[in-house]
């Protein structure tokens, strides 16, 4: 019987045919999940910057809801509003206050509805209303507030036996007629900035778009991995004007981990979004 075999050669070169074909499998494989990761990444990024603007977009086109204004006596409103201490909070005397050089902005609004008047009032310095936890005067921190959205004020005194709430002395008092079970909501400072986000609220490495609601919890992180933010006017041009009914936010993002083959930016990708947010409650 003539049995062949297969010679060394033979052999090795069979090893060397599959060695090369498996490379170039394995190179495939490597750059389809690199591709992958690169459009994974990309993915979150757009989502991520999304997202933040969304939300700041909700909250600043809310700006001057409930006419956190101080009220004259001939019912026209004054633009220096709560004028004790210089402004709300002692600081915020604008419904709209840039700072930062652009890389933030405070904005007043009546944020949400906290309880509800459970007497009828259509003038005087004391409102009678049905829940007063949510209120105090310590530091101002929640004693501003807007009476169904129309008429805003400033307690001086939380009364938790009778539910009622005070105004102080310079303010004339509500202005409008109001019945029982109208909103009572609360006037609130909302600052978005660019920064780190301090413990405990630190999520992730980097800076982030961050959200302070002055009531005393600090910023909070809104959006992670942001490169820079600006509150401009809709020309692109800064500082922001306080008293335009418009303004132009810009947030660029990045990519979580940067990429050893992207040359740019330090191996990061970046996208940047632009939005112009009417402020619709300055157009009165």
């Amino acid at each position: 019987m003539n049995r062949k075999g297969i010679t060394l050669i033979e052999l090795l070169v069979s090893f060397c045919a599959s060695a090369i074909l498996i490379a170039g499998i394995y190179k495939i494989f490597i750059s389809q999940q690199h591709t992958f990761i690169v459009q994974d990444q990309i993915a979150d990024l757009q989502q991520n910057v999304r997202l933040a603007i969304n939300r700041m977009t909700r909250e600043i086109r809310m700006t001057n809801f409930g006419r956190p204004h101080y009220i004259n006596s001939d019912g026209s409103y004054d633009d220096t509003f709560f004028t004790d201490g210089g402004g709300m909070y002692g600081k915020y005397g604008s419904v709209v206050t840039p700072g930062g050089g652009g890389t933030s902005v405070t904005v007043v609004e009546a944020y949400q509805t906290v309880t509800t008047l459970s007497a009828p009032v259509s003038s005087g310095t004391t409102i009678s209303v049905n829940d007063v936890s949510g209120f105090t005067t310590a530091a101002g921190a929640k004693g501003y507030i807007s009476i169904n959205g129309t008429e805003s004020h400033h307690i001086s005194h939380v009364h938790h036996h009778s539910k009622t709430l005070t105004f102080p002395g310079w303010d004339t008092g509500v202005k409008g007629t109001h019945q029982a079970g109208e909103p009572v909501y609360l006037v609130q400072a909302i600052t978005y900035s660019h920064g780190i986000p301090t413990a405990p609220f630190r999520a992730v490495p980097g800076d982030s778009l961050l959200r302070n609601d002055n009531l005393g919890s600090g910023p909070q992180a809104v959006a992670d991995n942001i490169d820079s933010i600006q509150f401009r006017n809709p020309d692109g041009s800064i500082p922001l004007n306080p008293s335009s009914a418009c303004m132009q936010v810009a947030i660029t993002v990045r990519t979580n981990m940067a990429d050893p083959d992207y040359k740019v930016s330090g191996g990061y990708r970046k996208r940047t979004l632009t939005s112009n947010i009417q402020m619709r409650n300055l157009l009165y």
